[in-house]
């Protein structure tokens, strides 16, 4: 508990620190600001015109000599500077007591009385927002300045990305028409290590999507077959042989036709449940197997290396086209969208 309140007190007085030091931050900056717009003779004349005893003041007291205002700035955040690093060697916080200049080298740097480095110090205002953020005194993430330039952050990020990401891909696909044996890395890196999952996924499909067939159509393959049957057993000499024998006939041959169609079919219906059938699946595996490995060493055909280019080309491009599409205005389009719903109580 003492320990919980030790670190509490702590933080509140880096905190206050932190808002005064962010307060004379601001001043000064303003002040140097100012000073610098306060060259122009254009400011100067409408400061002579308009506050002519200000400008009186402010060019005697402050421009002429804003270098020794500038040092009782520099002055506090040198001191600051000083007792932040003595309390960062007495907690050990780096690795080397000098490591804390360099860490903080904005703070260092924008203790510098010289033109160039003073507007480091905004660096320092960025700094104390951040920790004041971090330790939740404030939340700059619902603030309007944070959501503008998170907003075109991402705009200006995706647009590039975008771009770079489209070029990459028109480079890919130029090499792939130009010649590159991609194809022949695809299926050496990439198809023949996963082959057995290939072949295992694919025997699977195979299976479940024969029965599913089987099971639907089953009855469409018996009439199919009794057709076939039909029309060959009257293309038949013998068989129209025995259609006219006397009284009998008729009824041999019908028989003899059902009997034909109902093997045919139980013939191909077995098959089909056999390969369906979980007993089978090695059988499968074999078959798939050595079909797809059969596709695989067929180095010869070119035909294949030219469907798999133009398949990767017209993959890439449809890639491309979804890359191309600016996820920015259609997020614009939703939240505008929401706003008008919103507003009509929709």
């Amino acid at each position: 508990m003492r320990i919980r309140e030790i670190l509490k007190k702590r933080e509140s007085k880096v905190i206050i620190v932190d808002l005064l030091m962010m307060l004379i931050l601001l001043v000064n900056l303003n002040l140097i600001l100012f000073d610098w717009l306060f060259i122009s003779k254009t400011v100067q004349n409408l400061l002579a015109h308009y506050t002519p005893v200000f400008y009186e003041w402010y060019k005697l007291n402050i421009h002429q000599d804003f270098l020794r205002v500038d040092l009782y700035f520099v002055a506090i955040f040198v001191s600051e500077l000083l007792v932040r690093w003595g309390i960062a060697i007495k907690r050990r916080s780096y690795h080397r007591w000098f490591f804390y200049p360099f860490v903080n080298w904005y703070d260092t740097l924008g203790c510098l009385p010289v033109g160039s480095f003073r507007f480091l110090r905004v660096l320092r205002v960025v700094a104390i927002i951040v920790r004041l953020h971090k330790l939740e005194i404030i939340d700059i993430t619902k603030s309007y300045l944070f959501q503008v330039f998170e907003k075109y952050l991402n705009v200006l990020v995706e647009e590039v990305s975008d771009r770079v990401v489209v070029n990459v891909l028109s480079g890919i696909q130029d090499e792939i028409r130009g010649g590159t044996p991609v194809t022949e890395q695809i299926i050496e890196d990439v198809l023949r290590p996963q082959q057995a999952d290939l072949v295992a996924w694919l025997s699977q499909r195979i299976q479940r999507i024969t029965n599913q067939a089987h099971q639907t159509y089953r009855e469409n393959i018996r009439q199919y077959i009794a057709g076939l049957v039909n029309e060959a057993v009257k293309k038949n000499i013998e068989m129209r042989a025995i259609d006219l024998v006397p009284v009998m006939g008729s009824f041999v041959n019908s028989r003899l036709e059902h009997a034909i169609s109902d093997i045919v079919f139980n013939v191909i219906n077995g098959i089909i449940e056999d390969l369906a059938s979980q007993q089978n699946k090695f059988l499968v595996d074999e078959l798939t197997g050595l079909t797809f490995d059969t596709i695989l060493k067929e180095e010869s055909d070119q035909k294949i290396n030219d469907i798999a280019r133009d398949m990767i080309i017209d993959s890439l491009e449809i890639i491309k086209d979804q890359v191309k599409v600016q996820q920015w205005k259609l997020r614009e389009l939703e939240e505008k969208k929401a706003q008008l719903e919103k507003r009509l109580g929709l």
